[in-house]
């Protein structure tokens, strides 16, 4: 029991912490209405655009200049999926890593932020902190999440939708849905573990499967709504809760149908597109099929190697059965070579019947 206690104290103070920046802005002076008012605090060097001041801390000046050059652009697009015309000014504040992003979350409005946010945003005050430590393409892409978040924040207290909602918008705004949140999202409805909204509702998941399910089903629900019910529809619902009205409601008054039928119609589309797709080709098939194809494949080459041996090893007998073929049918020797010729000795002189002995044999003397 005190444990189960203190795993909800844990769960409730990160969830206040998540909210923090709103929660503890609310004692704070009101946002800047100029660029002119906002002030640039020590330690920061600063710079503006047209609608946003950004502060940066020494050698980040690079980072700063290259979220510029787009964020005008970003502005008008963001802005405009959402039907808000807003000239106020967002200040961007921009930190080596992520450790000073919390720290400067924590002196600016006084409350700890998630440890694992890779970007924070505080819509009542107009304020974005990220950190460069996640790289330039992902810092581009963060930034634009957080600049979805605060345009949201135009239509109320931040309590005007759910979670599931302004998250899936913003990460649609920011992103799209990839590949890898689509392949989630049809395994999850085949297999039957889609999470309900109303669930959604009650609780987002922050890690481990179910939020990458719940991630999954926020952005692609929220794209659902726009790409079956148009554009125009879509910002009928932000004008509705921009009014004031209740989520549900304005969705009803927004798409002329209650959620929950709305729900069920993609849950079908889903199944009607991708039907048995991603558990065929999952990744816990794609293993389980490479496996076998690597055991036929290897059983495949073990065959064709032996066949190899007993082919090398016949024509190695037959080579071997020819050359003892050619050894039993020898050619006929080799003639012997011609005798010596025979020389007849030099006949000596004689005088009479008695022979003369020539020292010289017959041949001159060589006088010296």
């Amino acid at each position: 029991m005190r444990r189960w206690l203190v795993a909800v104290g844990a769960a409730l103070a990160l969830w206040c912490g998540a909210l923090g920046g709103v929660l503890a802005g609310s004692a704070r002076a009101a946002p800047a209405a100029t660029l002119d008012e906002i002030v640039t605090p020590a330690g920061f060097e600063s710079a503006a655009t047209a609608r946003y001041h950004f502060e940066w801390t020494a050698g980040l000046a690079g980072y700063a200049r290259s979220l510029m050059e787009r964020v005008e652009e970003h502005h008008d697009r963001i802005y405009g999926e959402l039907g808000i015309d807003s000239t106020r000014p967002t200040t961007v504040v921009i930190l080596a890593d992520q450790d000073a992003m919390l720290e400067e979350a924590r002196r600016r409005f006084g409350s700890p932020p998630p440890e694992w946010a890779a970007g924070l945003a505080w819509p009542a005050h107009r304020t974005i902190l990220l950190h460069v430590g996640v790289g330039p393409a992902e810092l581009d892409m963060t930034f634009r999440h957080e600049i979805s978040h605060v345009a949201f924040g135009e239509i109320g207290d931040g309590r005007s939708a759910p979670r599931w909602f302004t998250e899936g918008l913003a990460i649609r705004q920011s992103e799209g849905i990839d590949f890898q949140r689509a392949w989630t999202l049809t395994e999850a409805s085949t297999v039957g573990v889609l999470l309900e909204l109303d669930a959604l509702d009650r609780g987002f998941p922050r890690s481990g499967a179910r939020a990458g399910v719940a991630y999954a089903q926020a952005v692609h629900f929220v794209g659902y709504l726009q790409g079956t019910y148009g554009e125009a529809a879509f910002r009928h619902l932000i004008a509705e809760l921009r009014a004031g009205r209740d989520f549900r409601e304005a969705v009803k008054v927004a798409f002329d149908m209650p959620l929950p039928a709305i729900e069920a119609e993609w849950l079908r589309s889903l199944k009607v597109r991708w039907g048995w797709l991603p558990v065929l080709f999952g990744s816990t098939t794609l293993w389980a099929g490479a496996t076998v194809i690597l055991v036929i494949g290897w059983r495949r080459r073990k065959r064709q190697r032996a066949t190899r041996l007993a082919m090398l090893a016949a024509r190695e007998q037959a080579e071997m059965a020819d050359d003892i073929t050619v050894a039993a049918r020898p050619g006929p020797p080799p003639a012997p070579p011609p005798p010596p010729a025979l020389t007849r000795p030099r006949p000596q002189p004689r005088i009479g019947s008695r022979a003369i002995h020539d020292p010289y044999d017959g041949r001159p003397p060589t006088i010296h």
